[in-house]
């Protein structure tokens, strides 16, 4: 039997990025979840060959991250003006999602929500 689940926004409606680096988000302590399930939608890419990839990481230490086992957790990208879903499940303390561009000039809006599943005792 699933646990509670909690409602998450990782990537609010509709957040924009540019330039070809890596953005984060600012790390969330999960320790009371064991699984993440986020929708990620991308419009079109803008720019110079750009291309688009998302990956949930998790972390012990804030310092050091790794990807998210599970299902479209690296290098995920569901394509222009699409909507996919990513499942994480969560084992460290810290989660987060990062959105890589890369290109010349590389433009994207996406958003990435859904929930987060409590573990149970």
């Amino acid at each position: 039997m699933a646990g509670e689940l909690v409602p998450l926004v990782l990537l609010p409606r509709h957040s924009t990025y540019a330039g070809a680096t890596d953005f984060t988000t600012i790390a969330m302590e999960v320790t009371d979840y064991e699984q993440a399930i986020v929708n990620l939608w991308r419009g079109p890419l803008l720019g110079t060959a750009p291309t688009f990839a998302a990956t949930l990481q998790e972390s012990t230490d804030q310092q050091n991250w790794s990807d998210c086992s599970g299902t479209n957790t690296s290098a995920y990208d569901p394509g222009s003006g699409t909507e996919g879903q990513m499942t994480a499940t969560l084992k460290k303390r810290w989660f987060r999602i990062k959105v890589t561009l890369a290109g010349t000039s590389p433009v994207a809006s996406c958003w990435a929500l859904g929930f987060l599943q409590m573990r149970e005792s």
